[in-house]
């Protein structure tokens, strides 16, 4: 595990936190919004796992996956 790695984790699991206000609101965002925000952060945890950041790849498809709760909420 390097460094990045962890810096990387800890950014991306305060982004998750941030996403839960409005995964739990009844006020959502747009759909084009939530969908191209998955789609990209889809393919920033691919790119993290092709370079064996495995915890960065975790938490990135923990965002991706909350951004794919949120456009099945629309």
């Amino acid at each position: 595990m390097v460094w990045q790695d962890i810096v990387i984790s800890i950014c991306q699991i305060i982004a998750v936190f941030s996403l839960i206000p409005s995964i739990t609101s009844k006020d959502k965002p747009a759909l084009k919004t939530s969908v191209m925000n998955m789609a990209i952060v889809f393919t920033i945890a691919t790119t993290l796992l092709a370079l064996k950041l495995w915890i960065a790849s975790l938490t990135a498809y923990m965002i991706a996956l909350s951004w794919t709760v949120l456009a099945t909420q629309k």
